[in-house]
Formats: C-alpha cells, sequence, structure tokens
C-alpha cells in the first residue's frame, strides 16, 4: 500500500475520533461526511484506484469542511488533511 493510503486511513482514523467526541451534529452533515468516508474506504478494500473515483467525494469532504469551520475547527482542519491528501492523489 502506497505511503499516500496509508495517510489517508491515519486521517480517516483521526476523523472517525474526533466524529465520536461531538455530541451533536448536523443529520444532513453526517450523512455527507459517511457517504464521502465510505466512498474512499470502498475504493481502498477493493484496491481502485481513488483517481477513478468520482470527484463528488472531494465536493462533499469540501461541504462539510465549510460547515465545520466555526463550530469545530479541528474537525475541519482533519476534514481539510482529507481533502489535501485526495488532491495530492490526483483527485
Amino acid at each position: 500500500m502506497s505511503e499516500a493510503h496509508e495517510k489517508l486511513r491515519g486521517t480517516i482514523q483521526q476523523l472517525h475520533a474526533e466524529l465520536e467526541s461531538l455530541e451533536q451534529m448536523d443529520q444532513d452533515v453526517e450523512r455527507l461526511l459517511q457517504t464521502a468516508v465510505a466512498d474512499i474506504h470502498q475504493a481502498l478494500e477493493q484496491g481502485t484506484e481513488l483517481t477513478e473515483q468520482p470527484s463528488h467525494i472531494t465536493s462533499r469532504l469540501t461541504e462539510a469542511a465549510r460547515h465545520f469551520e466555526d463550530s469545530h475547527p479541528t474537525l475541519s482542519g482533519i476534514i481539510g488533511s482529507l481533502i489535501d491528501t485526495l488532491s495530492r492523489m490526483g483527485i
């Protein structure tokens, strides 16, 4: 597995940990994040190149990051790291 994939997995783990620490979250944003992360997980598990995935993954993550920018800056930063990693992978 490539270094980028490992970094992506690590950042997703950070995201899950931060999400678990939140007491309440907008259900629409939660679904948005879950769908984007599920798409990433599916591609990683199937060995599919993430560059073959539609750009909607980064769109969902960008929308979620904007939502959390003021209320949960740490979470927004983690999502930003995911977006950066995906960008470096060509997504």
